[in-house]
């Protein structure tokens, strides 16, 4: 019957056109989760060095310049902020020395999460992937070299948006934008200069040696690891995707402030638990500045303080969720 053969063959063609269309967005979301793979090799393993502008929205540039090597197996990094108040941060693997130059005070302290500009990403890309569609986007040019435009849509509002920018022949990130759910831009960071590449000694001396005086302060902070929750805290996500990867406690002045930090892979949202000085008047409620939201709340005798680069609705969603629930006195 030629009507139903015309059909099965017309069935038959669809089928292949929607298998094609299925094996061609496997592939191209394969290829995205590589590039986005090779973005958080290249941060920590390439040798480069660059000029870098940050801007949040409403906010003033900033323009620093950044010196990276990867030699033995080891990590060497110099950044210096040429805006506003000089400052110098000059890193070894997790060790790192802040000198402010104008205060003559040098800060000593281990870093222990790393995501900052040119690394951005914190976790295995595949569960990045569970909370962002990610996609190969255009191409495009910056600072001089060609890159492949990644997006990376958040699937639910808890969490902004991102747009990345990466060197086709490195994978290093070249540019990175954050959108609010009304797709505004609120963060932006750009190399407006970059040299990728070479041995390590190409870089020797833009790495340089910080030299201090015998008038210079060192300051390390005193912290260590803390289970709030055995202090009657009670401190988690209340949705899926951000999970708690630091908790500790420091102190500050003569108070010791709690710090619990949790990540999705590329947000991160921090609380801060203090006690309430005497006399001190506390004001509940939500603040913002560019990509930052803040959510501060009264618990019991303590001031609760809920920042990350995440929209408002996260921040105080985690602020809200946190509960007091001190240990009955025998």
């Amino acid at each position: 019957m030629p009507g139903v053969a015309a059909t099965s063959r017309w069935s038959g063609l669809l089928w292949l056109a929607l298998l094609a269309g299925a094996v061609q967005a496997q592939t191209s979301a394969g290829e995205a989760l590589q590039l986005l793979q090779r973005v958080q090799t290249a941060a920590a393993r390439l040798n480069y060095s660059g000029t870098f502008v940050y801007m949040q929205q409403g906010g003033q540039p900033q323009t620093s310049r950044i010196t990276h090597v990867y030699d033995n197996g080891q990590e060497r990094e110099r950044l210096d902020i040429l805006d506003g108040t000089p400052l110098v941060v000059v890193r070894t693997n997790d060790q790192t020395k802040s000198y402010a130059l104008d205060a003559k005070v040098v800060t000593v302290e281990k870093r222990s999460i790393r995501g900052a500009f040119p690394g951005l990403v914190t976790e295995q890309v595949a569960a990045i992937a569970e909370h962002y569609e990610i996609r190969k986007g255009e191409s495009a040019r910056v600072a001089g070299l060609d890159s492949h435009v990644l997006h990376l849509e958040a699937r639910d509002r808890m969490r902004y948006s991102h747009k990345l920018w990466v060197e086709v022949g490195s994978g290093l990130l070249l540019r990175a934008q954050m959108i609010n759910e009304r797709g505004e831009v609120v963060e932006h960071i750009a190399f407006t200069q970059v040299d990728i590449g070479g041995p390590a000694e190409k870089y020797a001396s833009r790495l340089g040696r910080q030299r201090v005086g015998r008038d210079w302060r060192t300051a390390v902070p005193q912290f260590e690891p803390a289970r709030l929750a055995e202090a009657g805290w009670h401190i988690e996500s209340p949705f899926p995707g951000f999970r708690k990867v630091l908790e500790l406690k420091r102190g500050i002045g003569d108070a010791e402030v709690g710090q619990v930090v949790f990540s999705d892979g590329l947000a991160s949202v921090s609380v801060f638990i203090e006690p309430i000085r005497a006399g001190a008047q506390i004001k509940d409620g939500a603040s913002a500045q560019g990509s930052v939201n803040v959510y501060r709340r009264r618990v019991g005798d303590h001031q609760v303080t809920v920042l990350g680069e995440a929209p408002s609705a996260c921040v105080s969603r985690i602020a809200r969720a946190i509960e007091y629930r001190p240990a009955p006195r025998p």
